[in-house]
């Protein structure tokens, strides 16, 4: 979203876009994302195929699951919301463990976009700038942790997350 607001602020002619309308658009996608997600995920449950023991081997689709919110990172907007999201409705029907996985990727990254949006919110106040900060390490330190854990075969753990699909 920043590299568009970037390209069209150098276009002549244009008028210079204010930074509040800026914030209020990125705030505006996340929420709308949000929505959308929790609404599709939960219109149709799924049952697994088979339930899995949890001392199976680590299957790389799970530890992709928990890595693919840094897509965002990478340049793709609202990647930490659509990443885990299109993964899991891709994947949540090849087993238990990748339902359940998928699940608690999808929970930390709704959590994760209400964060973004109240500390966007708090740009205005200066108070966001540092909490933008906090929050994008916090987000990469939780991802890459879950992402090494699933791949030695350990449970995922996800601080501070708000079970929106159980």
């Amino acid at each position: 979203m920043g590299a568009v607001a970037g390209v069209l602020l150098s276009l002549p002619g244009l008028p210079i876009v204010s930074f509040s309308a800026v914030i209020l658009a990125l705030t505006f996608a996340s929420l709308a994302a949000m929505t959308g997600i929790i609404g599709l995920a939960r219109s149709r449950p799924v049952t697994p195929e088979s339930s899995q023991d949890q001392r199976h081997a680590p299957d790389w689709r799970i530890v992709v699951l928990h890595l693919a919110g840094l897509s965002t990172y990478a340049g793709f907007p609202l990647g930490h919301l659509l990443g885990p999201w299109i993964l899991w409705l891709f994947w949540r029907r090849y087993g238990n463990a990748l339902d359940v996985n998928g699940r608690a990727a999808l929970n930390f990254a709704l959590t994760i976009s209400i964060f973004y949006v109240s500390a966007l919110i708090l740009v205005f106040f200066f108070v966001g700038f540092l909490l933008l900060g906090i929050l994008m390490a916090f987000h990469v330190i939780v991802l890459v942790r879950n992402g090494w854990r699933t791949s030695v075969n350990l449970p995922a753990r996800y601080p501070l997350t708000i079970n929106f699909l159980s």
